[in-house]
């Protein structure tokens, strides 16, 4: 049982939210655990209800602790944070946030390019293209359902692992994701997208958007990720 230092220049408030971050971040507690009471953990630690009360609001403002009228105070699973600024693929953000990326498949196939895809994709309008859909998790927490869109010549894609990192396999043949051009809105989750992401049907969801370059300046997929904000969080920085 750790105790309290209450000749500690840090404050019993802090002291506790540290202990519930170490336990969480030991797996001790985990995502969808309720935590004790405030009266269970002034107990347990021989601190005020006071001290135990500001804990656990700063916590909820963190996004670390969520509290559930007339239920209890229970772990929210932890928020991925991406860094606007910096072009980069799922498996690998979550690689360096600590978390392990998957990837469940819905659809592969090979579709017709609408205009506009064709357009950004620099083809000729009716030509093939690959679509890639999938389910991908973190720490298998549901996050996004992320759609791609290659050019046809791509199609061997289709013959390869596709719950593996897309950029990985691409990047096997020395083609490598350079930079993207992001668009970013709100959609609303329809009856399948709810399914996947476990949340209800009509929920808000971030819609990312874009076009990724190669690294030589070529069109190399469309994508479109339908994030649940709830797991994931995109920061904008200004100067």
């Amino acid at each position: 049982m750790i105790k309290m230092n209450k000749d500690s220049s840090v404050p019993l408030y802090q002291q506790l939210i540290e202990v519930i971050q170490s336990q969480i971040s030991s797996g001790e507690l985990k995502p969808g655990d309720r935590i004790p009471t405030e009266a269970e953990l002034s107990k347990l630690y021989d601190i005020s209800r006071i001290t135990v009360r500001k804990a656990v609001e700063l916590l909820e403002e963190e996004e670390v602790l969520i509290k559930k009228q007339g239920i209890g105070t229970f772990v929210i699973a932890k928020k991925l944070k991406r860094d606007s600024t910096r072009f980069m693929g799922f498996t690998e953000h979550c690689r360096l946030e600590g978390s392990v990326a998957g990837a469940q498949l819905i659809v592969a196939d090979l579709i017709d390019a609408s205009v506009s895809y064709a357009e950004q994709l620099k083809l000729e309008e009716g030509e093939k293209i690959i679509r890639i859909i999938r389910l991908r998790t973190a720490d298998n927490e549901p996050v996004m359902v992320e759609e791609n869109y290659f050019p046809a010549r791509f199609a061997y894609l289709l013959s390869e692992d596709l719950t593996k990192s897309l950029y990985k396999i691409l990047a096997n043949l020395d083609i490598y994701a350079a930079s993207g051009q992001n668009r970013i809105s709100i959609c609303y989750a329809d009856k399948e997208e709810a399914k996947y992401l476990g949340v209800p049907e009509g929920e808000a969801l971030l819609l990312w958007k874009g076009l990724c370059l190669d690294n030589k300046g070529n069109p190399l997929h469309i994508y479109k990720n339908k994030v649940n904000t709830k797991r994931y969080e995109i920061m904008m920085y200004s100067n």
